[in-house]
């Protein structure tokens, strides 16, 4: 069959989306019925005056959009518009508009459907068996008891930091633990040393609390001790955001000896540790807290979210020896308690070992998709942790990492600079952060790596190399 979509073609996107949403239209408007047969691949590319290739992508993701149906030996047609297999897009008036970035960008761990099978049971089981304390108290305000007991004992047994029952606050999600630590000990106006690349919710609460911060140099395992013991020689900080387990967005992670030498400067200098350790089960058991060494000075968060299901905000701060009545009344005026409920979900999860299944699973996931990005990027020199979220790449002579950022969104690609986790006004790394469990779907993640690869590997468009 002859069709001409050219009435339908936009300029905007990738060219195969163009294609996709192209068919869409013709749908919608009636040009194209159910039952109809495309034409073949090189029919359609000749005709359009583009490759084959590109026809083949627009064809795979109209079949995303529930559009069309291939089948085998037979090509590949409109699909019947009946109920079962209308797509929702196509009911309304008009075509819903699909967001058609690969997402690269986002720090999310990889959520498969078990999780949210897992999730739906426990639901079940809280249903019938749940405390009346689960939706009707309104105190203690650090926690439910019973919760903070069984999070106590596997903080301490499982993550080795130091502290029993009533250093440990429940608090919603590891952003908030960050918020109560520090601003329990730093005013504003206060200095904060971090890493010369940080966390970028470190920076908006910078800005939103009013205090300085400062960033330390860092190497493959992260800050490095001789720039911390300068910085608090010249500048008496008040206290030091820490991210010793892979770090975002480098990934670098420090050895013990590491932490040992970083722990005894804070000694030395008297100087407060706001310890994020949200990553640390996805490393393998064995790595012991910089809090472990000086708990007397230290602050230490660590939360559920990076490896069970994302919707899970259950955030851990075990606060120093004394310190617990300077944080309760931050925790009372920002959100009263932590929700009993969601912490009525991990407190079962902790119980049956379902957080340690669902860790070891993570570990898994993400050393499969970060052996992918070894397959597909490993020719050019990036940083990464066997098991972390992200991969972390040098660029190229060619490129600039805002000019790749660009290129890569007109290629259906969302990628993170540095830019975002830059503490001091200077010049950012030639670098991109690719994060690899943001999409789900493992062949969508090939994809957008595999175009990834092919940027990289080409000089960037003459026009973006332009100095006005």
């Amino acid at each position: 069959m002859t069709i001409d979509l050219t009435p339908y073609l936009t300029d905007t996107g990738p060219k195969y989306l163009a294609i996709a949403r192209a068919l869409s239209e013709a749908v919608r408007q009636g040009e194209l019925v159910p039952g109809t047969r495309l034409p073949p691949h090189r029919q359609l590319a000749e005709s359009l005056g583009v490759s084959v290739q590109t026809v083949s992508r627009a064809y795979a993701q109209a079949e995303r959009m529930g559009l069309v149906q291939a089948r085998v030996g037979s090509g590949t047609w409109i699909n019947a518009l009946d109920d079962a297999k209308e797509s929702a897009y196509l009911r309304g008036h008009e075509a819903r508009q699909e967001n058609p970035l690969i997402d690269l960008s986002i720090a999310h761990p990889v959520c498969p459907p078990s999780h949210h099978l897992r999730f739906r049971h426990t639901l079940a089981e809280l249903a019938e068996l749940a405390s009346p304390d689960v939706i009707g108290a309104c105190r203690p305000i650090a926690g439910l008891t019973h919760q903070r007991e069984r999070a106590s004992a596997w903080l301490q047994s499982r993550l080795h930091v130091p502290g029993e029952m009533d250093d440990r606050i429940l608090c919603n999600g590891a952003a908030h633990g960050l918020m109560l630590a520090i601003s329990s000990v730093v005013q504003h106006g206060d200095l904060v040393l971090t890493e010369a690349l940080t966390d970028h919710g470190l920076i908006a609460l910078s800005r939103t609390l009013g205090f300085q911060l400062r960033g330390i140099a860092i190497d493959h395992e992260g800050i490095v001790p001789e720039a911390l013991e300068l910085a608090c020689q010249r500048f008496k900080p008040r206290a030091l955001y820490l991210t010793p387990t892979q770090l975002n967005p480098t990934g670098a992670t420090m050895s013990e000896a590491r932490r040992d030498a970083v722990a005894e400067v804070l000694a030395r200098h008297r100087v407060w540790l706001i310890e994020d350790d949200v990553h640390a089960l996805l490393e393998a058991p064995g790595l012991t807290p910089v809090a472990a060494r000086i708990p007397q000075l230290s602050f230490h968060v660590t939360s559920l979210t990076k490896v069970t299901v994302p919707g899970l905000r259950a955030g851990y701060l075990t606060v120093p020896r004394g310190q617990l009545h300077h944080v309760l009344p931050r925790m009372r005026a920002t959100t009263w308690m932590a929700t009993p409920l969601i912490f009525e979900i991990a407190d079962r999860w902790l119980a049956d070992g379902t957080v340690e299944t669902l860790a070891a699973e993570q570990r898994s996931l993400l050393g499969e998709r970060q052996q992918l990005a070894q397959r597909l990027l490993g020719h050019h020199a990036l940083e990464s942790r066997p098991t972390s979220l992200h991969v972390w790449i040098s660029l190229p002579d060619a490129w600039r990492a805002e000019e790749l950022q660009q290129q890569a969104e007109q290629e259906g690609l969302a990628i993170t600079t540095a830019v975002p986790f830059m503490v001091e006004q200077t010049p950012p790394p030639r670098r991109i952060r690719v994060s690899l469990g943001a999409e789900q779907d493992i062949a969508r993640l090939e994809e957008g790596l595999k175009r990834l690869a092919v940027l990289l590997d080409e000089a960037p468009p003459p026009m973006m190399q332009i100095v006005y």
